[in-house]
């Protein structure tokens, strides 16, 4: 069995999983809303009408402009094929792209550190610092967008992209491929909404935690198996 078969039964896995739990979480709730002070029960008269006017709201909690971003991102460093360089025994063409493609990431980087370092440098904050300043609330959105301009330029300089549609067609050529993802996510947002409204997590000790990392293997890390099934 390769790899990519292993992952295609998690991703199922992840799909019945969280189905699973759903179902479960009705009743779970339900029972725990009889017995323990503060937990909110799906079943009950308040829980049906939470989830009947939250389905959507639950869905819009997600960011999916950080979403799409991330899906962006990786599309176009996939359809330029700078990965396939990381399997060595590339071209001349290849290594020569990689190349242009560091010094033009390179010279980026120098603007960025420039307009962090001058002097009262432009994307620090009021106060000089990098707390709170335009740069570190920005970083993932510009990080986002280097990996864009890398496999742009590589796509370029590597011959992959020479028209405009080209580039244009790079950007959401994944987004056919990870179609089902947002299947997944918009079960998982539910997953995450009926968890927050039941209060069931804050009998533990970290609500806040446990939320954050749900979130991350629940949001992400399927988004990252489908990636990997392409690659």
């Amino acid at each position: 069995m390769n790899y990519k078969n292993i992952i295609k039964q998690v991703l199922q896995c992840y799909f019945i999983g969280i189905a699973v739990l759903l179902v479960a979480l009705l009743f779970v709730s339900w029972v725990l809303s009889i017995y323990v002070d503060g937990i909110q029960g799906l079943l009950t008269a308040r829980g049906i009408r939470w989830m009947c006017s939250n389905i959507v709201p639950n869905f819009a909690a997600v960011s999916l402009a950080k979403r799409l971003m991330e899906m962006m991102a990786l599309s176009v460093l996939l359809e330029s094929g700078i990965f396939h360089t990381l399997r060595g025994h590339i071209s001349l063409k290849q290594k020569r792209a990689l190349q242009m493609t560091g010094i033009f990431t390179l010279m980026v980087v120098g603007v960025f550190s420039l307009l962090l370092l001058l002097p009262k440098a432009v994307l620090l904050s009021a106060f000089g610092t990098f707390h709170n300043s335009a740069f570190s609330k920005g970083l993932y959105g510009l990080l986002l967008c280097l990996a864009m301009f890398v496999g742009n330029i590589y796509g370029y300089t590597s011959g992959k992209f020479l028209r405009l549609y080209d580039f244009v067609h790079a950007h959401v050529s994944l987004f056919s491929s990870v179609g089902n993802y947002f299947v997944l996510l918009f079960m998982a947002s539910q997953l995450i909404g009926c968890l927050e409204f039941t209060g069931i997590l804050t009998l533990m000790d970290d609500s806040d935690m446990l939320i954050f990392v749900l979130k991350g293997l629940l949001y992400n890390i399927p988004l990252l198996l489908y990636v990997l099934l392409l690659l």
